[in-house]
């Protein structure tokens, strides 16, 4: 006697059986990182984000914080009015070594006599209701400028319009500036910073 059916019947059971196993497979969390969150942070959080507009460069860190929605363009204006400034990519919800505190960072740069511009790669509202100790607010990119909530996407447009060039630098966290004119960047902050070692 032959019992070969039953090992066939095996695949017609798992995908009977597949439908009620898929919905305890979800997945729990958000994409941040992959989208912005730009349009989420504005329903949820009234007030906290605001778009860039004239006087933008002189502000200050406010409580509560606010963060600025800017475009490319309009932050290198603020760089190019200092000597030495820092971009740092900030990615609100990243735990690696190289994902420095707002305050660890504004210290360093403070020290060194580096004007900071932090800019969020996405919105996160717990972070940025938190009032980090920095002197200038938090910037966002304005995802509305580049017509896209992808990070991607609206990330590799805002960078070539700060550098005035086509670039893709988005893997980076730390980009050092002497009057608005990239000279350096890394994704360590002391990399961006430190002049290398010429073994002199």
């Amino acid at each position: 006697m032959r019992h070969r059916p039953l090992p066939l019947l095996l695949p017609l059971l798992l995908l009977l059986l597949l439908p009620l196993l898929l919905p305890s497979c979800s997945i729990r969390g958000s994409f941040q990182g992959l989208y912005g969150y730009y349009h989420k942070t504005l329903e949820t959080a009234p007030g906290l984000v605001r778009k860039a507009g004239p006087g933008i460069c002189d502000s200050v860190q406010t409580d509560p914080p606010v963060v600025y929605a800017i475009d490319g363009k309009n932050l290198r204006c603020c760089l190019e009015q200092h000597e030495k400034s820092l971009v740092y990519l900030w990615r609100p919800k990243c735990s690696s070594d190289l994902c420095l505190s707002l305050q660890t960072v504004q210290e360093y740069c403070d020290a060194r006599g580096i004007e900071l511009f932090v800019v969020a790669e996405y919105y996160d509202v717990p972070s940025m209701r938190l009032n980090h100790p920095v002197e200038r607010p938090v910037f966002g990119v304005d995802c509305d400028h580049y017509a896209t909530d992808l990070t991607g996407k609206y990330l590799k447009v805002f960078f070539n319009e700060l550098l005035g060039e086509k670039t893709n630098v988005t893997a980076r966290y730390y980009f050092l500036f002497r009057h608005g004119v990239l000279t350096r960047m890394s994704d360590n902050l002391q990399g961006a910073t430190e002049p290398e070692n010429t073994g002199r």
